[in-house]
Formats: C-alpha cells, sequence, structure tokens
C-alpha cells in the first residue's frame, strides 16, 4: 500500500510515491516548466528512469503524466490507483488552518478564498488538486499547510502593530511559511544531535527560491521571519523580503506604481535578481560576484547581512542556541553563503570549521569542534512531513492495517 505526495511549486510539481509501511519513495517525478520547456523526469525503484522536455505544461498535465508513468512502470506498487490509500497535497497558505485535514468541497472553497495572499502559490496547488481528485476521486485527499508549523506563535509573535480591528476582523497577523521543511528539520537536527528535540532550542534557514528563518523551542515554533504573506523577512531570489512600508506610499504617490505593479517588482523583479542584474539564481551570482561584479558583491552581502541579522534576533528571543540549521537549495549546497553567514556569530557561540563546510555533504555537522552551538546541513524533505501528516489524519488504525 502507498501513499502519493503532491507539491506543487509556481511553476513545477513534485511527487512521489512512498510506502507506507517503510516511508521509503518507489518512485518520484518532477516537472518544470520555469523556462520555454518543459522538463519532465520520472525515477522509479524498479530501474525505469525517464528524463525528457516534452510539450505540454501546467500542474493537471503533470498530474496525469506522472499517474500514467506508475501505472506503465509500478504495476505492482500502484496499479490504476487501487492500492492507494492516500493523496497528501502541500498548500503553501492555510490561513485560518492550524492542522492537515481531509478534503471536502468547504475546505477546497476556503483554499480559494486564501488565493489573494499567496497568488504565487495556492492557485497551483488548487490545480494540482482539482486534477488529483478527478483522476483519483475514490481515494482520501489530504491538505498539509506550510503556515501549520507556526500555529505556535504566540500573539507578541504573531501581532502586528497595527489597529486592532486589523488583526481581530481582517485577519491581518503572522502566519510563516515554508513550515513542512522547518518541521523535517527541527526533527532531523534532534536525531543527528541524539538528543530530545524537547530540550533543544534551534534556528533553521530555509534558503532557496524563497528564504525564511524560524525559532523553535522545544519542537515548537516561536518566531519566524516570514509573514502574513510570503514576502516578508530575508532577501529572497525574487522577492524583496521586508522593506520601510513607506517606501510603497512614496512610489505610489510620487512615481504612479499601481497595486498591480508593485506586486510584480516586489515578488518578480527584486532580491537577487533585482539587486545584482545578474540572475535570481545563487550560482549565477556567486559567480559573477567572484569575477569582480560590484552588483553582485553587493547583492551578496546584503543577502547573507539579512541572514545574520535574522539569526541574532531569533537567538535572543530563544535565550541561546544549541543547533543553527541550513537547507533547502542555497542552504544545502551553497559553502560561501554558509560560511559568510556564520562569520560575525562567534558571539552567539557559532565557529564554523571551513574545512568540514567547504566538502560538506548534507546531512553533516560543519561546526568546529570548540563551537558552543552545533551547524548542521540537511537536506530537506517535505515529501516526508506530507507523508507524516496524511497518515495521522487518516488514523493509525487503517494504515497500521495496510
Amino acid at each position: 500500500m502507498s501513499i502519493l505526495v503532491l507539491n506543487a511549486g509556481s511553476s513545477s510539481l513534485k511527487a512521489a510515491l512512498m510506502s507506507v509501511r517503510h516511508g521509503s519513495i518507489i518512485a518520484h517525478a518532477q516537472a518544470d516548466w520555469a523556462g520555454t520547456t518543459t522538463r519532465y523526469e520520472f525515477t522509479s525503484s524498479a530501474g525505469n528512469n525517464q528524463s525528457e522536455d516534452v510539450s505540454w505544461r501546467g500542474h493537471a498535465e503533470a498530474v496525469r503524466r506522472f499517474l500514467l508513468d506508475l501505472s506503465r512502470w509500478e504495476p505492482d506498487q500502484f496499479g490504476n490507483g487501487e492500492n492507494l490509500i492516500a493523496v497528501g497535497h502541500r498548500v503553501v497558505h492555510g490561513g485560518p488552518f492550524t492542522d492537515a485535514m481531509r478534503v471536502t468541497p468547504q475546505v477546497r472553497e476556503k483554499i480559494s478564498a486564501l488565493v489573494d495572499l499567496a497568488p504565487l502559490h495556492n492557485p497551483p496547488s488548487l490545480e494540482t488538486l482539482a486534477a488529483a481528485q478527478a483522476e483519483l476521486p475514490d481515494v482520501p485527499h489530504v491538505v498539509v499547510f506550510d503556515t501549520a508549523f507556526h500555529a505556535t506563535l504566540p500573539p507578541e509573535a504573531y501581532t502586528y502593530a497595527v489597529p486592532d480591528h486589523w488583526t481581530r476582523q481582517w485577519g491581518i497577523r503572522r502566519y510563516g511559511f515554508h513550515g513542512l521543511s522547518h518541521a523535517y528539520c527541527v526533527g532531523r537536527s534532534a536525531e543527528m544531535l541524539e538528543r530530545p528535540v524537547e530540550e533543544l532550542r534551534q534556528i533553521v534557514c530555509h534558503l532557496g527560491h524563497g528564504c525564511s528563518a524560524a525559532a523553535v523551542h522545544g519542537g515548537q515554533c516561536i518566531d519566524t521571519t516570514m509573514g502574513f504573506t510570503p514576502l516578508e523577512g530575508l532577501m529572497m531570489a525574487t522577492r524583496s523580503g521586508s522593506i520601510d512600508p513607506g517606501i510603497l506610499l512614496h512610489v505610489q504617490r510620487r512615481y504612479g506604481l499601481s497595486p498591480k505593479e508593485l506586486d510584480r517588482t516586489l515578488n518578480h523583479e527584486s532580491g537577487l535578481q533585482g539587486v545584482s542584474g545578474v540572475s535570481a539564481d545563487m550560482r549565477e551570482v556567486l559567480r559573477a560576484s567572484q569575477a569582480g561584479d560590484e552588483r553582485a558583491v553587493l547583492a551578496l552581502a546584503i543577502y547573507t547581512h539579512r541572514v545574520r541579522q535574522a539569526i541574532g534576533a531569533l537567538a535572543v528571543t530563544l535565550g541561546g542556541i544549541d543547533a543553527l540549521v541550513f537547507t533547502a537549495g542555497v542552504g544545502e549546497h551553497a559553502a560561501l553563503v554558509r560560511e559568510s553567514v556564520c562569520s560575525g556569530l562567534e558571539c552567539l557561540g557559532v565557529r564554523l570549521d571551513s574545512t568540514a563546510n567547504a566538502s560538506c555533504t548534507p546531512d553533516a555537522d560543519i561546526a568546529d569542534s570548540d563551537s558552543m552551538v552545533r551547524i548542521q546541513v540537511i537536506t530537506t524533505r517535505e515529501n516526508m512531513t506530507i507523508f507524516r501528516e496524511v497518515i495521522r489524519v487518516l488514523g493509525s488504525t487503517r494504515t497500521t492495517s495496510a
């Protein structure tokens, strides 16, 4: 028996068929159409691997292709879906939802109402969900929210200093994101330390296309950098992160920018892309920086400064750190970024082993032997968090008997 996990990005879909008994991946696929063509890759444990450019685009087509390949290459594990016990879906913005749940028409309607808060993320999740339900109508579908991990934020962390009715009536508050990644890394960090998560103070830095940091005490999130939307906080690939809100008023009044233009600029034309003028890809920015490109040098300096600044603030909130975790594309693979971020954190007991950092293969500890804080590089597994949440929602009786 198996669980299908679907993780929809703005222009991509990651999918995995996972064994209920072991949590191992039976087959996985990724479709990405951020460029002019769609790149599709499929890998199965039986060795049936494909990698090709295809003519189709979109989440619905990606779902159908993955299910077709599962039927073709994994008939014993998947069949035509009869061996599935559930499908798990990642949804970025859950708004008032604080827990994973089975999908109903009412749940879908409420997720649709949150589209304005995560316009790059929730529509793809809804398209993926609709396609999967159409193909697998007799299987339970479960939605797992990125925001749910941050439901433990205390009022002083989630409340903005705005009029009370904005918070109570309009729902203006900090929600936090990347929760599936943060949740997995918190547990994996504790495993690597061989300590109970309940006694740890951890800071997780999810540094990918989107970036956020979270302070976790005893396994519960107590603060995070992203807020009402995924735009707040750290500098990102194309997103600005936090800026003075007065800037928005100024450019509207002085230069006539519309809300639509501001949305496009802050979400798609800022961050690494906007400052460097080179690329939104950290690899390209690093290459340009090392070649002496001044704008790329500045972009990298701002990026690492913001991360370092956030770690300092979160460390004070926690009252100290036991583990500092780097994860996601940049966090896992950019040794120079990790080194720059950690430089200056010695006052917090963070001491990096430069040799271990440069040769790191996740999952690894890259802290110096005399560092008071362990520095870990962990490959994030959002699919495992979704998998575990699906099993929890369905209940142990059914999954055990399966």
